[in-house]
């Protein structure tokens, strides 16, 4: 029967590689994060569009995943017979982030990724307000 062994040197090596080579917020978060939206009134249809990419949404609540980054992320809502509805996700630091210590690269990692940030809230309810004759719709 073979047994293990390991020099210190090879130890020291094979510690030190773990630890350089990981990014805790990018192997634990991901670089993409799940979101839900619901809405004050149940629409048949509507169609979100986030950072630009549209998403059909057949019922609330909707789950998806949303780019993790520096930078807040755009909503648009739209349903017939409802005013637009706009806004943005904030996005605040990861706690997970600072499992990296005192790792340059896994830091480097995580900010390349935007695993270091998160959205500020899991749900968003999206406040639809009926479009009437005397009001023009704005955008």
């Amino acid at each position: 029967m073979k047994k293990f062994s390991c020099r210190a040197g090879q130890c020291v090596f094979a510690a030190v590689a773990a630890v350089s080579f990981s990014s805790c917020a990018s192997v634990f978060c991901g670089s993409r994060a799940k979101v839900v939206f619901d809405s004050n009134v149940p629409v048949e249809s509507a169609v979100l569009t986030i950072d630009g990419r549209q998403h059909s949404v057949e019922s609330f609540p909707y789950q998806t995943k949303i780019k993790r980054g520096f930078t807040d992320t755009d909503v648009k809502a739209e349903a017939e017979g409802y005013k637009t509805v706009r806004f943005k996700i904030e996005k605040n630091f990861n706690p997970v982030s600072v499992i990296n210590l005192f790792d340059p690269l896994g830091w480097g990692i995580d900010a390349a990724t935007g695993a270091m940030m998160k959205p500020d809230q899991k749900s968003y309810e999206i406040i639809f307000r009926k479009t009437t004759d005397k009001e023009p719709v704005m955008e």
